[in-house]
């Protein structure tokens, strides 16, 4: 059973609203493609409602390999042995959260060795934050097995990550469900962004620009639970991020009506988030220095 929370649904969509739907089309758009379709988006404010707070799925993940021009760059995933600097919890579960999207990321362009060395790292992790019942031994050998079949793969990845959501959800463990989400989002963007040119109509920066959404209802969640101190700590160091998304201009291409019940209200129509060359590039730098920071990185 989901806890039940004032807290908003976040669609993620992360890498597969920033790659499943850029990066399988090729680079080239025209306006309307580039497009956010809000049609029947629902907004439910209701503090009595079932949510589903989803962290960067390997499945979202996966999408962008279909990509041709992407490349995978061992230099961008975090060092396994930067494992044993992470004493207090919060850097536990921010780097499983690092991790989990680095194992991702090597998995989905079939890196046997790495796949198996980030494995070995998340389950590590997975001690030392308290959620071994769901990512056991068992489940190890299953995705061990699994490296060559990118398919089976993703499934298993993605049931995993529903479990974990529900056991943290199950135990009333917030602030390791934001750190997690946190970290996840900050490597997977880490990553794109370092390995993506900016080139205008390119699907992959208008996926970039598209996380803006994405990115203020992970802000809203952290704003919601401040009252903890360390996640507060991480909503200050993210908000160089928020500020550059604010920046970016919403573009309408149409709108719909608006229609409102007693309990949701329906937003209707389409539009573009707009990111200009410098804006990329700061956002590029901004989530570089962030990151880097919360894994013990020096700047790359």
């Amino acid at each position: 059973m989901f806890m039940k929370k004032n807290i908003y649904f976040i669609s993620l969509m992360l890498i597969g609203g920033l790659f499943i739907t850029s990066c399988n089309n090729g680079n080239n758009s025209d306006h309307d493609e580039d497009a956010i379709d809000t049609t029947d988006v629902t907004i439910i404010e209701e503090s009595d409602t079932e949510t589903f707070y989803l962290v960067p799925s390997p499945k979202d993940i996966f999408g962008f390999t279909d990509d041709k021009s992407l490349s995978f760059n061992l230099e961008l995933l975090n060092p396994i042995e930067n494992v044993k600097n992470y004493i207090d919890s919060k850097s536990n579960e921010l780097n499983f959260g690092v991790y989990s999207a680095d194992l991702a990321y090597a998995a989905s362009f079939q890196k046997g060795n790495e796949t198996v060395n980030y494995l070995t790292v998340v389950r590590q992790l997975s001690d030392k934050i308290g959620i071994s019942a769901v990512f056991n031994e068992s489940l190890t050998k299953r995705i061990e097995n699994l490296t060559n079949n990118k398919d089976s793969l993703i499934s298993v990845s993605s049931d995993t990550y529903f479990d974990i959501i529900r056991y943290l959800e199950k135990n009333d463990r917030i602030s390791t469900l934001a750190f997690i989400a946190t970290g996840g989002w900050l490597e997977s963007l880490y990553i794109v962004t370092n390995v993506t040119e900016y080139k205008e109509g390119d699907k992959t920066i208008q996926a970039i620009a598209d996380q803006k959404i994405v990115f203020s209802n992970l802000i809203m969640y952290l704003e919601q639970n401040q009252s903890d101190e360390s996640i507060q700590e991480v909503l200050d160091q993210l908000m160089p991020i928020k500020d550059i998304y604010d920046a970016l201009e919403v573009i309408n291409i149409d709108e719909h009506p608006k229609t409102e019940d007693n309990e949701k209200i329906v937003v209707g129509g389409s539009a573009k988030i707009s990111i200009s060359e410098e804006q990329f590039n700061k956002l590029k730098q901004t989530i570089s220095d962030i990151r880097n920071n919360l894994t013990g990185n020096s700047v790359q």
